[in-house]
């Protein structure tokens, strides 16, 4: 079963790697990512990321579905890990019982028109949009960047900030 699905756009790091897979005892990662699934050299480098007792598969996004329906099926504890908002939106259809997701780390990729929640968290406009398409479907959305972290609840942050508007933050 998917036991912790996570948005962070680094993917898999150590911190993630070691401190993820032993409080939910994973023993899967599946990293969702068009460009890594078929580039051998970041997968290479993602792998020595990976406790040596966790395996670790790669797939495209428009190509996920068989992998997660196995993985809903299966005994295992598996770690899916998106690098993007509109990734997650994408790849959640496929995971019918989600019900929290976790977001890392997502920093500032050029855009103009962000807002900054966290030292680790930029989100655009089209993120925030995603996210309340996700608090309709009762999905809790939780920042911490590792599980001893407080975590804070997304739609909280947003519901503090009245009329978010992104063009004011940098």
């Amino acid at each position: 079963m998917i036991t912790l699905f996570r948005i962070d756009d680094r993917l898999l790091h150590g911190q993630v790697a070691r401190s993820w897979t032993r409080r939910y005892r994973i023993n899967k990662i599946i990293i969702i990512n068009n460009e890594v699934a078929n580039d051998e050299f970041s997968k290479m480098t993602l792998c020595l990321a990976k406790p040596k007792e966790v395996e670790l598969k790669f797939s495209e996004v428009n190509k996920c579905a068989q992998l997660l329906y196995a993985c809903e099926q299966s005994q295992e504890r598996v770690m899916c890990i998106v690098n993007s908002f509109s990734d997650a939106n994408l790849v959640i259809p496929y995971i019918p019982r989600i019900k929290t997701i976790n977001i890392g780390g997502l920093r500032n990729k050029g855009e103009k028109n962000v807002i900054q929640i966290t030292g680790a968290v930029i989100l655009c406009k089209k993120d925030i949009q995603i996210a309340h398409q996700w608090f309709q479907q009762e999905i809790e959305v939780e920042i911490r960047q590792i599980p001893g972290e407080k975590e804070l609840k997304l739609k909280e942050v947003l519901r503090n900030e009245k009329d978010i508007d992104c063009s004011s933050h940098a």
